[in-house]
């Protein structure tokens, strides 16, 4: 069978980084071929280099091009001129991406085609289709749309990560346009990066994220959380590994609040299992999740974590408080309360580790393939039977 992948982009996410883990754990399967087709090529796509060389992947707008209109938005508002000429950029790309991803598409003749987020939602046309394609539902859905409800209606199957958003689209989509499959963890993979070294000693020991910086993801709130923390006398440094548009406010933040001695911004690192294996512990904040990829390398590298409520992914990643500690969302105090106690009870860490080591088998990459290769065969066959 011959597979397609659309995404966005390759840079260091988390959904990029299950898109690799995908490639990586079907590249050895017999009569399997995949082909990825990446809308942005950019030097941000630091993930490229991990895609196996056996599978294909191409670009619609290459790295010039993509440097040119980033150049170009960031200087939009300096004359009108500018401005008009970054949307009249805008149209020509929406209008050309849609032929050159159909044309793509078409002259590939595969059998099934799988968007992996909602990116190119705009630019598929499906009366010309000749294939089932499946959408991947990364993100719990705050609201909905009508022409988005007719948007997923359009697709063989949607994909979700976690049953809880699942259950949450069920109110717009059709019962048996539905699967869930959690995302595939390559725990040998894992483990065996985890072997590295973490170049800086901390005396006392740290904590840790690893998100990019953005707004829902709230480090500002976990900077607040670790301002408290530190003011009861606790010693650990704070580690955030992730880059993004809230740096800057962030720096200010922990200046303004005299951290600098405690909290540090890392940066993007491509290798962040070494860092995550040697915390003391992983401190989760975001507002709005999928299923967290970083919380179930987490479990796999034995490092407790402590977790804001959100809509999905932490309660059934922490299997409802079995394997971490839960916050109600928002709830900071409590949040600094818990992880005070958490730090001050090894029999609590042992309990929690000892939880962690038999739920993440529930996640394993073998497992995972095999319902994946199952659904694939599923669809398939059910377009044989149609034609």
């Amino acid at each position: 069978m011959k597979i397609l992948f659309l995404h966005k982009w390759l840079v260091m996410g988390g959904i990029e980084r299950i898109l690799v883990n995908y490639l990586s754990i079907l590249q050895y399967e017999e009569e399997i071929y995949i082909d990825v087709l990446i809308d942005y090529d950019t030097e941000k796509n630091v993930f490229h280099h991990l895609i196996p060389k056996n599978i294909s992947v191409k670009y619609l707008f290459d790295e010039h091009y993509y440097s040119y209109k980033e150049n170009l938005y960031s200087e939009r508002n300096i004359s009108w001129i500018k401005k008009l000429n970054y949307k009249l950029l805008n149209i020509k790309e929406k209008k050309n991406k849609k032929k050159w991803l159909m044309d793509h598409i078409l002259k590939g003749k595969y059998d099934v085609v799988i968007n992996f987020s909602n990116h190119f939602d705009p630019y598929i046309d499906f009366n010309r289709l000749r294939c089932p394609i499946i959408r991947w539902q990364h993100l719990a859905i705050d609201k909905i749309r009508d022409k988005d409800i007719n948007l997923l209606g359009k697709y063989s199957k949607i994909v979700t990560i976690c049953e809880d958003m699942r259950l949450q689209l069920l109110n717009y989509v059709s019962p048996d346009k539905l699967e869930v499959l959690f995302n595939p963890m390559e725990t040998q993979k894992v483990l065996e990066l985890s072997k590295e070294s973490v170049p800086n000693e901390y005396e006392y020991g740290y904590l840790i994220q690893v998100a990019r910086l953005d707004k829902i993801k709230r480090h500002s709130d976990l900077i607040s959380i670790f301002h408290q923390l530190v003011k009861k006398g606790r010693k650990e440094k704070l580690l955030i590994i992730g880059d993004g548009a809230e740096l800057r406010n962030l720096k200010n933040l922990i200046n303004e609040l005299g951290l600098q001695e405690n909290c540090f911004l890392l940066g993007e690192i491509e290798n962040p299992y070494p860092y995550i294996k040697n915390a003391k512990l992983f401190l989760h904040t975001s507002e709005r999740e999928g299923l967290p990829t970083v919380l179930l390398e987490s479990m796999i590298l034995n490092t407790p974590v402590v977790a804001m409520d959100c809509p999905t992914g932490p309660r059934e990643i922490l299997d409802d408080g079995k394997c971490g500690e839960l916050v109600e969302m928002g709830d900071n105090e409590t949040f600094v309360a818990k992880t005070l106690s958490l730090l001050e009870s090894q029999s609590k860490i042992d309990f929690y580790k000892y939880n962690m080591n038999i739920h993440i088998k529930k996640f394993s990459e073998i497992e995972i393939k095999r319902k994946f290769i199952s659904l694939i065969n599923q669809i398939i066959g059910l377009n044989n039977e149609k034609i």
